[in-house]
């Protein structure tokens, strides 16, 4: 899907060191941002973010090493039981009463893609999704987020020139991690490809 209609897409659905500036094609989809010491004392701090879409209008992404240590049920409680025993990860401030979901695999109709085989909804489409019990997410190949991160346009690209975000690429693999609560400890301390 073009990632301008995402923005409206999303909208119906929902109803240290110092870094220069990103080159333009950095934060794209995909791309993971790696808090600093400056976000320090912050909601942020220790958080990674993963960058779902960026366009003209902004930015929006998931905090991928925020499990919750509840689980969906103890926020919605129209789920079944199985869909409910699932954790649910706090994947940022806007819209923390909405539903998203992070899933590898197969492209599916109406989710918006990430990376080659991750892929990303929210709202409707994802509590469609866990309706259906034969969609019943698996540990190691998906996440679903209560609300999410998001930025005006050139607002990410300040935060990252004043030094608050590293932006790296990383292994997929990475973003469904058995211990989510050691990613940002991991990847801070690994070489990554990152942008500088």
């Amino acid at each position: 899907m073009h990632t301008t209609r995402l923005w409206l897409h999303l909208a119906l659905l929902t109803c240290s060191s110092t870094y220069a500036a990103p080159a333009p094609d950095v934060l794209t989809p995909g791309t993971v941002l790696i808090a600093t010491e400056n976000l320090n004392g912050s909601s942020f701090q220790k958080t990674v973010i993963l960058i779902t879409q960026h366009d003209q209008q902004g930015t929006l992404g998931v905090a991928i090493n925020r499990p919750s240590q509840k689980n969906i049920g103890e926020f919605f409680p129209d789920f079944s039981a199985k869909v409910g025993q699932l954790p649910l990860f706090l994947g940022g401030p806007v819209r923390p009463q909405t539903l998203f979901i992070l899933a590898r695999g197969e492209a599916r109709q109406g989710w918006i893609p990430v990376t080659t085989d991750i892929y990303f909804t929210g709202g409707t489409s994802a509590h469609r999704f866990l309706k259906q019990p034969q969609n019943l997410p698996q540990d190691s190949q998906s996440r679903v987020f209560a609300g999410y991160t998001g930025w005006a346009a050139g607002q990410l690209e300040t935060e990252i020139q004043r030094g608050d975000w590293s932006p790296a690429k990383v292994d997929p693999g990475i973003i469904f991690s058995t211990q989510p609560d050691r990613i940002w400890e991991q990847l801070h301390r690994s070489p990554l490809e990152r942008w500088i």
